[in-house]
């Protein structure tokens, strides 16, 4: 896959997948910070415990912000009729559907930037204490990377699809279920992808384990995705 074409694909971006990154950075800013300030600010865990009140949001905003982005460009291609028109250029069919792919990707790791930037400015507002950096930004990192079988999941189902009713009501589903699929006590529960986000956060023990569960079924229904996309026909 060509640079080129990930550049290309990135000016066909529409503007609101550019603010989305942001409002998602906010939201989840802004949700940790009011929910540690009412709940949790007098408790044992002090201003640390804002990373356990993050863990109770973070995998939602990610998934929804994955479902949102690959709704937004796979439905542009879908209500333009241009796929049939995109495909019949030269350049393979795989590659485009790899370089909508790794915009979402790229979206959000600018996620975690803000996220980053955003809790570094409240901390340094409000406590003294050091800046607890690994944590910081380890919890965001993980949870993008462990998101990556979500966003195949949804770019497939929203390329298939030509009304995104279904492709967003799996993804808003499949959000909400992260908040809770990892504290299920079932091993099964946890295989299903939804429950890797929060099960990648630094807070919980085994992680890292399930960073590279999600990072092989992502790259794994990535291939597969792109092998089904490049023998579709669009009419």
């Amino acid at each position: 896959m060509k640079m080129e074409l990930i550049r290309a694909e990135g000016l066909k971006l529409k503007r609101l997948c550019r603010w989305i990154p942001l409002m998602q950075g906010i939201i989840l800013i802004s949700m940790t910070a009011l929910e540690w300030y009412l709940y949790f600010r007098q408790g044992p865990g002090g201003v640390y415990a804002g990373f356990n009140v993050m863990y109770m949001f973070i995998s939602f905003v990610f998934l929804l912000g994955i479902t949102i982005l690959a709704s937004i460009m796979a439905g542009t291609e879908h209500e333009t009729k241009a796929w049939k028109q995109l495909l019949t250029t030269p350049v393979p069919k795989r590659s485009i559907y790899l370089a909508k792919l790794s915009w979402i990707f790229i979206l959000q790791l600018c996620t975690v930037v803000i996220t980053v930037v955003g809790m570094c400015l409240i901390w340094v507002l409000y406590t003294n204490e050091p800046m607890p950096w690994k944590i910081l930004i380890l919890q965001p990192l993980f949870v993008c990377l462990s998101s990556l079988p979500m966003m195949a999941i949804q770019m497939w189902f929203s390329t298939v699809f030509s009304n995104q009713a279904l492709p967003l009501a799996v993804g808003i589903f499949g959000s909400i279920s992260s908040l809770f699929l990892a504290r299920s006590s079932s091993s099964i529960v946890h295989l299903l992808p939804w429950s890797y986000p929060s099960l990648s956060s630094p807070l919980v023990s085994g992680h890292v384990q399930w960073i590279g569960i999600s990072l092989g079924v992502g790259l794994l229904l990535s291939f597969l995705g792109a092998l089904m996309f490049a023998r579709r026909e669009f009419e």
